[in-house]
Parts: structure tokens; C-alpha cells; sequence
């Protein structure tokens, strides 16, 4: 899997390519997104996937017809395309694709628009799209849904267990506010709450609750917004 940063995700190339299947066009395309997939990425941060992708372009960048293609010239109204050239377009244009999906976000495909074969990019698998909806968890945003997913790997999350492991949302400005939050709700959602009972009874330290939570169910949070957090736990 390759991680990526809020500021990498913002600037992501999440459309690669339109109106076009011309294999000479494409390429100019692919080859932009890898380049800049792998050029804002310091030394010390890149992954085998970074770097598989900066030998590609290396190799690729000494054959005089791969540069001839991004240098346009075969998309000139009057240019000869060779059979052997288009050939080799064809090979690194598949060598391309396969760097475009490894360096693809946590639960991102790269190919075509399943609405637009013409339409390249990255695209939120099946699996994905389904558990997100069934929590009712938004993902029209896909930098924010990538970030998302990310957040749930480091909690050991996957599509396959987030129906299990979401428990809905909390609101506060920080995590001691929103585990309060979300503590309150549980405890109200399961009848846990006699509200028959006066003072002191209704003195509940919520903050103390979330933190036996936290500790004894594996109770976590992760950020959406400023106020407001999605709650998930271990499973």
C-alpha cells in the first residue's frame, strides 16, 4: 500500500486521462502522473512502489521512441507511426499502467471509468464503496475517503471488518470532548441510563467512561472534521 500525506492527497492526479485512447496519448499522460506520483517524495520516505516507479521512468526516458512520444511528435497531424514503435508504446504504456496501480491510494484501483472507457484515473473499489455506504460514511470526496481508509489501516481495519468495527460518529473540538461524546450516546443508546434517577447519580464523569472504553473494549477515534470524529473499535 502506498501512504500518502493530506497535502499529496489534495494535489493527487485522481483523473489521468480523457477523450482519448490514442496509445501515444496516453502515454504523455501515464507518464505525468508517475512523475509526479514520485517527484515530491523525499529519499527517505520512498516506497518500493516510489521506487519501482522512478527505474521505470529511468529506462524508459533512453528510448529515442519513448521520447519522441512525449515530445508530441506522434500526435503531429502529419507523424508516421512504425508498427515496431507502436509496439514499443504499447509495451511501456502497459509497464506504466502497472506503476499507476501500485501507486494507487489504500483502496484505489487505477483503469478506467466503469461510466467512460475513455476516462482514466483512480477510481474507489467495489468493496470499498459498498462497506462505506453501508455505515453511511460519505466518499464522494476521494482525497478525503483515501485519507479515511488510511486512518482505519492503522487500526487494522479492512472493508471486510469496517461494518463490525464502525460504531458511528461523536462530536467535540478534541478527542477527550468527543470520547465524552460518543460515551454519553452509548450509554443512553444501550439503556444504560436509569433517567428516573436525580443528583448525584446524573453526575456522570463522561470523560472517565470514554477512557474505560478506550481501554477495556478498544474504543478509538479518528478525525473527520475539527468537531467532529468517527468512532470505531478493536475486532
Amino acid at each position: 500500500m502506498t501512504r500518502y500525506t493530506t497535502e499529496q492527497l489534495a494535489s493527487f492526479p485522481w483523473i489521468v486521462s480523457t477523450d482519448t485512447l490514442r496509445s501515444q496519448d496516453l502515454l504523455c499522460s501515464y507518464w505525468s502522473a508517475v512523475e509526479q506520483l514520485i517527484q515530491h517524495k523525499p529519499e527517505a520516505t520512498f516506497g518500493s512502489c516510489s521506487i519501482k516507479g522512478i527505474e521505470l521512468l529511468a529506462a524508459l526516458n533512453t528510448s529515442p521512441t519513448i521520447a519522441r512520444a512525449l515530445d508530441g511528435q506522434f500526435s503531429q497531424p502529419c507523424a508516421e507511426i512504425t508498427e515496431a514503435e507502436k509496439q514499443r508504446i504499447d509495451v511501456a504504456l502497459e509497464d506504466l499502467t502497472e506503476a499507476l496501480q501500485d501507486l494507487a491510494p489504500a483502496g484505489f484501483y487505477f483503469g478506467a471509468s466503469e461510466g467512460d472507457g475513455a476516462c482514466f484515473g483512480f477510481w474507489l473499489s467495489e468493496d470499498w464503496a459498498e462497506a462505506l455506504e453501508e455505515r453511511g460514511i460519505d466518499c464522494e470526496d476521494p482525497a478525503g475517503t483515501a485519507e479515511l481508509i488510511q486512518a482505519f489501516d492503522d487500526h487494522g481495519i479492512d472493508a471486510e471488518n469496517l461494518c463490525d468495527a464502525y460504531c458511528g460518529t461523536a462530536d467535540g473540538y478534541s478527542e477527550a470532548q468527543a470520547g465524552a461524546d460518543y460515551a454519553q450516546t452509548l450509554a443512553d443508546e444501550i439503556g444504560a441510563i436509569n433517567r428516573e434517577l436525580a443528583w448525584p447519580h446524573t453526575c456522570i464523569d463522561w470523560a472517565e467512561a470514554w477512557r474505560e472504553l478506550e481501554i477495556g473494549d478498544g474504543y478509538s477515534l479518528i478525525r473527520e472534521t475539527p468537531s467532529s470524529w468517527h468512532v470505531v473499535r478493536s475486532v
